[in-house]
């Protein structure tokens, strides 16, 4: 078999260089192609931890404000002020902050049963706006009828209902979450 003539391009030929350009041009598409498909569900992904975040505080600030304002409570057991200052405590740890909205702040009796099981009583439910307004008058519930009194001392339980509306668009349609944060505590003994 006679031998092969085997063409050799120098280096940087015209032939080399278009070749590369026409490899380089469509891994350029694939590139752009790649990033508008990663792009969107890696903001959805941003966006959603955001939105968790601020969630997850909200949560946390409402179950603070509660755990302190049934600290007052607890420590001022049937002092005439007690619901006004167990609102003001609330307000001043939550109204600081406008990722959500206090809906209502309840104060209310519980009963334990033979099991220690503490269950809300109806008919001894104080409900306040924010702001410290009343929601029921009279109040059914006053601080004074409060026992306080040692190894007898009644259960007194908040909650705070609050709203969250999502911050991002992504989660708007979902609507706002309703939820609340509780907290029990058995009122200090005032008399021994």
């Amino acid at each position: 078999m006679p031998p092969i003539a085997a063409c050799v391009l120098p280096a940087g030929s015209f032939m080399e260089t278009a070749m590369f350009w026409r490899t380089r041009r469509r891994a350029r598409g694939q590139t752009m192609t790649e990033f508008a498909l990663v792009v969107p569900v890696l903001l959805l992904l941003i966006m959603g931890v955001l939105d968790g975040a601020l969630l997850m505080f909200s949560v946390g600030t409402a179950r603070y404000a509660t755990a302190e304002g049934s600290r007052i409570a607890s420590t001022l057991g049937n002092a005439a002020t007690t619901d006004t200052q167990v609102v003001q405590v609330i307000r001043d740890n939550v109204g600081t902050t406008r990722l959500f909205d206090v809906t209502e702040i309840d104060i209310y009796k519980l009963n334990q049963d033979g099991n220690g099981n503490l269950t809300p009583d109806p008919t001894y439910y104080n409900r306040y706006a924010l702001d410290g307004t009343a929601m029921t008058s009279p109040v059914p519930w006053p601080p004074a009828q409060r026992n306080v009194g040692n190894g007898t001392s009644d259960f007194v339980g908040i909650t705070v209902n609050f709203t969250y509306t999502w911050k991002a668009g992504f989660f708007a349609p979902l609507g706002p979450i309703r939820t609340t944060a509780v907290s029990y505590v058995r009122l200090e003994p005032q008399s021994y």
